[in-house]
């Protein structure tokens, strides 16, 4: 475990590529385990690249807080986003020490590490193309 500093909620912007299908996670719920998580994130896929890791924990989706949404609302909240959705997400560890303080976690706090998925060389180009 590491100090205080080392434990920053993820507000990651997972960007679709032209030549990739979806995002490339899955997402994850178990019985008796409240939330909802990231399951396999595919290798060289949007979410690995905008830094999804499998486990994570999912906060917010697009700014809304999914605590209290099912796996069905939240897969809906996701592919709602089109191209581009905005994700608060936890490991384990950062999960736990937020929690343990009984820190209520959002977007907009300090701590929060901002990522996004590169656009691929030449993705503004084929956008514009028709």
């Amino acid at each position: 475990m590491g100090d205080e500093n080392s434990f920053a909620p993820r507000l990651c912007t997972i960007r679709k590529w032209p030549d990739f299908g979806g995002y490339g996670f899955n997402l994850h719920a178990e019985r008796g385990r409240a939330g909802q998580y990231i399951g396999k994130v595919d290798d060289d896929s949007p979410a690995q690249a905008a830094g999804m890791k499998e486990g994570d924990r999912i906060v917010e989706v697009n700014g809304t807080n999914i605590g209290n949404e099912n796996h069905s609302q939240v897969v809906t909240r996701i592919k709602a986003a089109g191209d581009v959705v905005t994700m608060l997400l936890m490991d384990s560890e950062t999960d736990s020490y937020f929690k343990e303080r009984k820190v209520v976690v959002s977007s907009d706090m300090p701590e929060v590490v901002r990522m996004e998925t590169p656009p691929r060389s030449g993705q503004e180009e084929e956008e514009v193309r028709i």
